[in-house]
């Protein structure tokens, strides 16, 4: 390809194709799957980083080791805490309403 982008009949097929793709929920759930299962990896890197820190700074009681690990704390919620929003929204629709009293 030269650069000069896409043509009538290339537009035409790349967006029908995209239409497929996004009415088609089996392949749309396994993408989100696969980006929670990352982001759980990297919440747990990021939680044995601050633990690790946290040994380490209250061993040498060093100020640089604390800020360390206050830093990769707030990494780890920040990775975390949508996945345990999604999980909690998704126990909370499997559960069906509460009955009001």
């Amino acid at each position: 390809m030269d650069g000069t982008g896409l043509s009538d009949r290339e537009q035409r097929a790349l967006s029908a194709i995209e239409a497929e793709l996004r009415g088609d929920r089996a392949l749309d759930r396994m993408l989100r799957s696969g980006r929670r299962r990352r982001r759980a990896a990297w919440a747990g890197v990021w939680a044995a980083v601050t633990a690790a820190l946290f040994v380490a700074a209250s061993v040498t009681v060093s100020e640089a080791l604390l800020w360390g690990c206050a830093a990769a704390w707030v990494l780890t919620v920040v990775t975390a805490l949508p996945l345990a929003v999604e999980r909690a929204r998704q126990r909370r629709g499997r559960a069906g309403p509460r009955a009001e009293a």
